[in-house]
């Protein structure tokens, strides 16, 4: 699940802090490692307190994508993504077209919601605009993240001034960030005819969750 989405499945819960702990494991590399080993057991003693709508909010980012990415329908939809990617021409030797349409259906599933909910897009960015940063930074330090937190504030700081899901209404854009992620991964980037092959294909997983995110989201 993507950063909208996350926002979007939690709402009417949009209090900065929690919003600003929903992207934190997206904003932060292999964070997956820090919270099996630090955060999944740890426990905040003020439950009131900014920090814990900051853990509340990781811990739900977690519990959402574990129901999303099992559910059946996301998995009919991963199915049906690598075989607009098939059909358009794109091949398996060259791109793990697996990880790419796992990535691509839900950054279409964001896609939806900017265009069809542009408000909720910019009640997120307001949400984490408000939350004071320096709150963030003592989070990561109670829990001795050093590394963790000056990754994640270098990541936020570039991701609230670039308002990069407004873009997602331009597909073209979603190729963009596809190729942005899958090369930082894999080392391997989009040629110029995959690029126009990506579109193509986008366009075809498009026309069916335009009618189909919202369930797709019922997690």
């Amino acid at each position: 699940m993507h950063f909208l989405s996350h926002y979007y499945c939690e709402l009417p819960n949009n209090k900065p802090y929690f919003v600003a702990g929903l992207i934190i494991p997206d904003l932060s590399g292999n964070f997956s490692r820090t919270y099996n080993s630090v955060i999944k057991n740890c426990v905040i003693a003020n439950k009131d307190s900014e920090l814990q709508l900051i853990h509340q909010g990781i811990i739900s980012h977690y519990k959402a994508d574990k129901s999303f990415h099992n559910s059946k329908l996301f998995m009919q939809h991963l199915s049906q993504a690598i075989q607009s990617f098939l059909n358009e021409g794109l091949g398996r030797k060259r791109l793990r077209l697996s990880v790419i349409a796992h990535v691509a259906v839900e950054l279409m599933i964001d896609r939806q919601i900017v265009l069809e909910k542009e408000s909720i897009c910019h009640d997120f960015y307001q949400a984490i605009d408000n939350a004071n940063e320096k709150v963030l930074s003592v989070y990561f330090d109670d829990l001795s993240l050093v590394k963790e937190k000056k990754e994640f504030l270098t990541r936020f700081q570039f991701f609230k001034q670039r308002r990069f899901l407004f873009l997602f209404k331009d597909l073209e854009h979603i190729v963009f960030g596809l190729n942005r992620i899958y090369s930082s991964v894999t080392g391997i980037e989009f040629s110029e005819e995959e690029k126009s092959r990506f579109v193509n294909a986008l366009n075809n997983i498009d026309a069916v969750l335009r009618y189909s995110w919202q369930e797709i989201l019922k997690v």
